[in-house]
């Protein structure tokens, strides 16, 4: 009798399909909550005794807290929310309620363009909007961050001044014994200090140690931080290695934002500041004026360092789709592999963390290289994944 089941294949395929719909399905319900939670409040308002109206926001709130079982903070901030998606992002909420994406990267959205004027708030949801459905949220993040500070950069420097005047340190309980210990301080000096613990760390397990790498970055910051280095030097000879991309005009004056690699926008007076201090320079603007060879063909499989640093910049993370580890901690692949004829060229290289590069070899997974450093991905399943270059993405540059 002859096997009418689909293969294993098309049954996976249908199964994730089916996730997928029901994910769209979760995010469109979202959005009609967001609509409820406004209805709400402004009903309640006006059904709440005019006598008591000082009471008004804590009452809707603890109404809505109870409702929903959660916090009254967390009610606080979903009522916030639907203000700003109902009344200013009405485009943002229509997309959720499509299930375009989710409710996570519209909060990114809400909280990202406060402060700026409607005409603004507009033009920077315009065009967030066309990469929200294909970024995860971290990423979406910092192109939303970035569109802001290049549409609004005269007020960073002041708000970057303000902010730094809150940096702190606080301790927080958590179960099983264990606490969060969170620096809240300048993203130059942070990324620094994360950067030097993850190459200690790095360095720690190739020298035999089998704690996994997050286990080694919190045991050197707390050695460090309690004296308890014991000679190991798990530091010594570490240097960390911040890299900043400064538009030219940002040297001469200019208020247009820099890009921490990592991070995201910074201000122009911390980039200036940053670059006056440096020990040396690379010029890192586009490549008919650097010099950098983006071209070798098949001369050589050695990437130079010139490339390195181009291809970090214009990668800024690994380019598996959702994949935020750092290009600083990728490796530099040829998309057609050097074996089979691929050229170390600029646009034959991209940056795969370690375990998605064996995951591409290896795992099932192929990828092509398309104009801009665009890359398709093939999924073991045969579905397509685009992923674009932070750099070459950025839709204002």
């Amino acid at each position: 009798m002859e096997n009418t089941q689909p293969d294993p294949v098309s049954r996976a395929d249908a199964a994730l399909e089916r996730v997928v719909a029901i994910q769209a399905q979760i995010d469109a319900l979202t959005a009609s909550r967001t609509e409820a939670i406004r209805e709400f409040e402004e009903v309640f308002a006006v059904a709440y005794p005019p006598e008591s109206g000082r009471f008004l926001e804590r009452a809707a709130r603890a109404e809505l807290a109870c409702a929903l079982r959660v916090p009254e903070r967390t009610a606080e901030r979903l009522m916030g929310e639907a203000r700003v998606l109902v009344e200013q992002l009405p485009a943002t909420l229509a997309a959720l309620g499509q299930g375009l994406f989710s409710y996570r990267h519209a909060q990114l959205l809400v909280g990202e363009l406060s402060g700026l004027s409607a005409a603004d708030m507009a033009a920077v949801e315009r065009v967030a909007l066309g990469s929200a459905g294909t970024q995860t949220a971290s990423r979406f993040a910092r192109t939303v961050r970035r569109l802001r500070e290049r549409r609004d950069p005269s007020t960073m420097i002041e708000r970057v001044k303000a902010a730094h005047d809150t940096r702190t340190v606080t301790l927080e309980p958590a179960p099983d014994g264990m606490a969060y210990l969170t620096a809240y301080l300048g993203a130059v000096d942070a990324e620094a200090i994360f950067e030097r613990l993850t190459d200690a760390a790095h360095r720690t397990v190739a020298d035999g140690d089998p704690r996994p790498l997050t286990q080694v970055r919190v045991d050197i910051l707390t050695d460090a931080l309690l004296g308890r280095d014991r000679g190991k030097g798990a530091f010594h000879g570490i240097v960390p290695t911040v890299l900043v991309t400064v538009p030219a005009l940002t040297l001469l004056g200019r208020d247009e934002p820099a890009t921490l690699d990592g991070i995201g926008p910074i201000d122009a007076a911390t980039a200036r500041r940053i670059t006056a201090e440096a020990k040396g320079l690379y010029r890192l603007l586009t490549h008919p004026e650097t010099g950098v060879a983006l071209s070798l063909g098949r001369t050589r499989y050695q990437i130079p360092t010139p490339l390195r640093i181009w291809l970090r910049i214009r990668d800024g993370s690994c380019r598996f789709p959702g994949c935020t580890i750092s290009t600083r901690h990728s490796d530099i692949d040829h998309t057609r592999a050097w074996d089979d004829g691929g050229a170390t060229d600029h646009d034959n290289l991209a940056h795969l963390s370690r375990g998605h590069h064996t995951l591409k070899h290896h795992g099932g997974w192929s990828v092509r290289q398309e104009a801009g450093g665009r890359l398709r991905w093939t999924s073991f399943l045969g579905r397509e994944y685009t992923t674009e270059p932070e750099w070459a993405a950025d839709p204002d540059r």
